[in-house]
């Protein structure tokens, strides 16, 4: 299509350790096919170790491939023909972006079977496959069956009924394409750009409170600021630790082969360009302190405070996993003073509307204050904490509800001191009416005369004596 480009192409770091984990799939001279916009950085990988031909929609895009000196398809997917085939395909950007206006429109499974057909024998595909039911979804404010932009003239969404809705079914519909599925992996934490890729068993099995921690950190990066219905990041991690990553994971990567599957060690986690280190047994100690609060269990919270202080002193409470001992999840992550990291974890308290043992403490300096004497910290000068979490949605209306509940309960302060002056008021008058009635008998005043006179005799006697 002439006088237009897509928008956001896949790529990202992980992408491309990946792909240079799969040369082993192509033989010398081999071909790989590229489907569908993807970065640069990942197309100069691959001309690394093949010849690359690059097919995409879009006539601008396909001008600056032949410039760059790629093989380049421009069009619809029916130029893809069986005759054509090739040792790799790659389509990280999965399978949506693949028909033009010029051409038959094709739903998810048709897509993939022409990029099945494109395989030689034993041929390897990589494809992404975008969960409708991810956490990107989830909390993402637009709903993906409206066009945003002008390159979805077809906004299926979740009605695309051909396309799977778990990983089960990913590989049941391959096997059924004459597919033999292999590897399959998570991605996080956005479909088109992850920076997180974990396999399914790895998810599954591997150790839930460590790898939430990871999954939680990659998604706060991405959401940093953004505006969403809820906070990803309490999503993604209650989702892993429940044993629902796979399902609720923003995307899947699945490498399927037509024939057997050759024997292909690839790396059980990716984070950024490098694979995911051994991580940790134990939980996150935000979430320990987040449950501590929610249950006002004083007496365990302090004891977290004080060894979190102790242990791991200016090391941030979602960078910290807690066994038997307190382990720093990410040592590269840079660290801050102590007052800072319980500072940041007060925001968080108060950004996510979670309850908390301090009805009072309605700002960060307040709670943070509370939180340094919990912890047996002198409270001095309060750092200024800068908080970048997500703008959600929900979390905004917990706060309007807790400013709510406040001001009714001033009204209520207001309407009793409001009672008890009016009440007050009424026996001030009272009084007043009284004495003024008083002073004006003749009793008073006769009273007031005497007074007067015995105050005179004992002035002049005074004077005598």
């Amino acid at each position: 299509m002439a006088g237009w480009s897509d928008a956001a192409p896949a790529g990202g770091s992980a992408y491309g350790y990946l792909l240079s984990e799969l040369r082993s799939l192509v033989p010398a001279g081999g071909r790989v096919l590229v489907a569908g916009p993807h970065d640069p950085a990942l197309l100069a990988g691959l001309r690394a170790y093949a010849e690359i031909t690059c097919f995409v929609r879009s006539q601008p895009d396909a001008d600056a491939l032949s410039s760059a000196g790629f093989s380049v398809l421009c069009g619809s997917l029916a130029k893809l023909t069986d005759s054509d085939q090739y040792d790799l395909v790659v389509a990280l950007d999965g399978a949506g972006r693949l028909c033009s206006v010029e051409g038959p429109q094709f739903d998810w499974a048709e897509s993939v079977q022409v990029l099945r057909r494109s395989l030689r024998p034993g041929g390897a595909l990589l494809l992404a496959v975008e969960n409708e039911l991810g956490v990107h979804r989830l909390v993402d404010r637009v709903t993906p069956t409206a066009a945003h932009t002008d390159g979805d003239w077809r906004p299926l969404g979740e009605y695309d009924e051909s396309k799977p809705g778990t990983p089960s079914r990913l590989r049941e519909f391959l096997s059924a394409d004459g597919l033999t599925p292999g590897w399959l992996a998570t991605v996080w934490p956005l479909p088109s750009a992850p920076t997180l890729v974990i396999d399914e068993p790895r998810l599954r099995y591997g150790p839930a409170g460590a790898l939430a921690a990871v999954v939680s950190g990659v998604t706060a990066t991405a959401y940093a600021s953004r505006r969403v219905l809820s906070d990803p990041r309490r999503l993604a991690s209650t989702a892993v630790r429940g044993g629902l990553g796979a399902e609720l994971a923003p995307a899947w990567l699945v490498l399927a082969f037509r024939g057997p599957a050759p024997s292909l060690s690839l790396p059980p986690a990716v984070l950024n360009d490098g694979p995911l280190g051994p991580l940790p047994d134990g939980r996150l100690l935000e979430e320990l302190l987040i449950g501590a609060c929610l249950r006002h269990d004083l007496p365990a919270l302090r004891q977290l405070l004080t060894s979190w202080v102790a242990a791991a002193p200016g090391v941030p409470a979602d960078n910290v996993i807690v066994s038997d001992s307190f382990t720093v999840l990410d040592p590269a992550r840079p660290t801050v003073t102590s007052p800072e990291s319980i500072g940041h974890f007060a925001a968080t308290l108060l950004a996510g509307g979670y309850d908390q043992p301090w009805p009072h403490a309605h700002d960060v300096p307040s709670l943070t204050a509370l939180l340094l004497a919990a912890a047996g910290l002198g409270v001095g000068d309060l750092p200024e904490i800068s908080d970048s979490a997500p703008d959600s949605l929900r979390e905004h209306e917990e706060r309007v509800r807790r400013l709510e509940e406040q001001l009714a309960d001033a009204a209520i302060r207001v309407k009793y001191v409001e009672t008890e002056l009016i009440h007050r008021d009424a026996e001030l008058r009272k009084a007043r009416i009284q004495i003024d009635m008083f002073s004006g008998k003749v009793g008073y005043r006769i009273s007031r005369f005497g007074m007067r006179a015995a105050r005179a005799a004992r002035r002049s006697l005074r004077k005598m004596t």
